[in-house]
């Protein structure tokens, strides 16, 4: 199996991290909190006009932690919006997509500043003049985009999209979505292109987080991706059952992501999982238990003069859910008592290609195959029992 994908989303299971706190402008220069953020000055920025939008009000009601981000490359209908933001005790709908800016393709979200700030970080969703530089018609930029487009704060940023604007970069901070590096108000949005309801945040309230995630895959359907930003309500501990199996491989508390992967406590990889030399697949990263009868196993094969028929290591210890699916139980690679060979040729739902000789030595050395499933996962094999070594 590939290991996890590690993009930017893919990092993190933390609360969305919002637009970090400012305070209003003293003596015509920036008051930062502890976090990073730098907000324009408005005295240099062009006086409100008419048609300007009126001062934003200070925020009204409780923030909201932001727990499941819902994104689609069609914009839902008004129906589908409903259905899917009745399920959250709170909800926000914004677009995205992407935008050019001095040559490159950045993402871009469109937000209702009055609206969207509820779900920003404590300190920032009370921060006034951030929100208001963008309901100005301005733009905010995250510290890593600025430092890479070279853009200056307080300075004209030329955006491109259905058609191209010349923004004034009214703050510097992390965005707060993921793969998002720009933030500008709906009507500024419309005019680069952004429009309809393409990305939803939802706030779980009491519940549990990964409860609302499977609620709304189920009615957002498989067009939508939908992520997990916060950890469950409660600090999960994993397990295997039965009392032999939970007493050999051990239990550990973990973190996970919202791509499906798993962190385990260090304490418990540091003790459990190893890596080491095997005959055919060369160096493979398994629990400390799993290496000896799969050491055993690929001696067997390769005595037996099958080592030919085995072509890839597609990787043990990868912790994550089964289908990198929160809402699923926990895969037996998160323990490393698991191993997948010649993936390119085994996929899920196939007879495979997995040579029936490998497959029985396999099995005498205590291991179950994926291809006997009613679901076939040919490529999979996974410790079925413990052998006196």
């Amino acid at each position: 199996m590939p290991q996890p994908h590690a993009g930017p989303l893919r990092r993190t299971a933390a609360a969305l991290a919002c637009l970090a706190a400012v305070a209003a402008c003293q003596s015509g220069k920036p008051v930062h909190q502890a976090t990073s953020v730098a907000v324009a000055d408005p005295a240099v920025a062009a006086p409100l006009t008419a048609a300007s939008p009126a001062a934003l009000p200070a925020l009204a009601g409780p923030r909201l932690r932001p727990d499941v981000l819902v994104t689609v490359s069609k914009p839902l209908t008004a129906k589908e919006v409903h259905d899917v933001a009745i399920l959250a005790p709170g909800a926000v709908v914004f677009a995205t997509g992407a935008v050019r800016v001095n040559g490159k393709a950045i993402h871009v979200a469109s937000i209702s500043p009055a609206t969207f700030r509820r779900f920003a970080a404590k300190g920032t969703a009370e921060s006034t003049p951030v929100w208001q530089a963008v309901a100005d018609g301005g733009v905010i930029a995250s510290h890593a985009a600025a430092k890479s487009l070279h853009l200056a704060l307080g300075k004209d940023v030329r955006v491109g999209g259905k058609q191209w604007l010349t923004l004034r970069l009214g703050a510097l901070a992390t965005t707060g979505i993921p793969d998002t590096d720009l933030v500008v108000d709906s009507a500024t949005g419309a005019k680069l292109g952004l429009k309809g309801a393409t990305a939803l945040l939802l706030n779980a309230g009491k519940a549990d987080p990964v409860s609302l995630a499977s609620r709304v895959r189920k009615v957002a359907g498989g067009a939508a991706h939908v992520d997990l930003l916060t950890q469950p309500a409660a600090n999960p501990v994993a397990f295997l059952t039965g009392s032999r199996a939970a007493k050999a491989f051990g239990a550990f508390s973990y973190t996970y992501f919202p791509d499906g992967t798993i962190q385990p406590d260090t304490a418990w990889v540091r003790g459990n999982i190893v890596t080491a030399s095997v005959p055919i697949l060369g160096t493979v990263t398994c629990h400390r238990l799993m290496i000896p009868q799969l050491r055993s196993a690929l001696q067997a094969v390769k005595d037996a003069g099958l080592a030919s028929t085995i072509h890839s290591y597609d990787g043990c210890y990868v912790p994550r859910f089964i289908e990198r699916n929160p809402t699923h139980a926990i895969s037996l690679h998160t323990w490393g008592i698991a191993i997948d060979i010649d993936a390119s040729t085994n996929g899920r739902g196939t007879h495979g290609t997995m040579d029936p000789r490998v497959v029985q030595i396999f099995k005498q050395w205590g291991f179950r195959w994926g291809g006997d499933w009613s679901y076939t996962d040919p490529m999979h094999f996974e410790i079925g029992a413990l052998l006196n070594q």
